[in-house]
């Protein structure tokens, strides 16, 4: 375990949100508020995201939960990503841009249906494969920081539910802020540590997840650390997307196990075509827009 400063502030003056459970100890800055895992465990967490067990196992090896496979959640993401890319499209028409933590591609290939020139970076190798062999879509780099990009070579970063697990969130904005153009655009999305459902589970928040989630974000603390690196005109919304009703089942069975007969009981009297319906949530991610300082539109 290694204890680390404040990413964005660099204080040592912490309260603890949630205590250790071997996996490192959730606690938040008390002079700017940004929240983070510390203690953390001493490991690369790159090496996890290389595995194709972690993108496409729902029960990881230690018996944590993990992430389920990207192809089950398809149905859910890939229009999601249709709806945020013509988005970008409209804001930066024919945009060159870059995904970090590209996964299997699904907003790669919608970006290139908007009009775009999409490139990722994605550290699984199965993942990669897919990204380059299936949809015929450059991959620059495994990670953030293996990534060797010349200054103001793209019209738009992306970045969706990835931050949260740099070890050095702030380290990587200043890396992607040199690498737009000025005026270029930055598309993060994240957990709202400050969301409705957050405030309502506290400690028992799905997305406390110390070995992979290191920091934990609100709209104060997402808004300093890029202001901090050198963007402006930064806007922070809601980001909901539409769920089938089967979904938020699995989740809660993977999440909350004191709900799994319950959940069990309304999976079994529900007929297929009301499990299926899909129905417009907001359950506390944000979608944050900014610019690099420099040319305005």
């Amino acid at each position: 375990m290694r204890s680390v400063p404040c990413n964005l502030c660099g204080a040592n003056d912490v309260r603890t949100i949630r205590g250790s459970t071997g996996e490192g100890r959730i606690v938040q800055c008390r002079r700017c508020g940004l929240a983070y895992v510390s203690p953390r465990l001493q490991h690369d967490p790159r090496r996890q995201y290389e595995s194709d067990e972690y993108h496409e196992k729902s029960q990881l090896a230690t018996g944590r939960p993990g992430y389920t496979s990207y192809s089950s959640d398809y149905p859910v993401l890939y229009p999601y990503f249709g709806r945020i890319a013509e988005e970008i499209a409209r804001i930066k028409p024919g945009a060159r841009i870059l995904e970090v933590g590209a996964a299997s591609g699904y907003f790669l290939d919608q970006a290139r249906h908007a009009g775009m020139r999409p490139e990722g970076i994605e550290p699984s190798k199965a993942c990669q494969r897919i990204i380059r062999d299936e949809l015929r879509l450059p991959v620059v780099a495994g990670s953030l920081e293996e990534a060797a990009v010349d200054p103001g070579t793209y019209d738009v970063i992306a970045m969706f539910q990835t931050i949260e697990h740099l070890d050095d969130p702030r380290g990587g904005l200043l890396r992607m802020e040199r690498w737009l153009k000025p005026g270029g655009l930055i598309v993060i999305t994240t957990p709202n540590r400050a969301g409705w459902f957050a405030r309502l589970t506290g400690k028992r928040w799905f997305e406390y997840k110390p070995r992979e989630h290191l920091y934990y974000f609100d709209s104060t603390t997402i808004a300093k650390m890029l202001e901090s690196v050198g963007f402006d005109r930064i806007v922070v919304r809601r980001d909901p997307n539409r769920y089938p009703i089967s979904f938020f089942f699995e989740r809660l069975r993977r999440y909350y196990p004191l709900l799994r007969s319950i959940v069990g009981l309304l999976d079994r009297i529900l007929p297929a075509r009301v499990k299926d319906l899909a129905i417009p949530v907001h359950y506390g991610s944000m979608k944050v827009m900014a610019y690099r300082a420099g040319i305005t539109q």
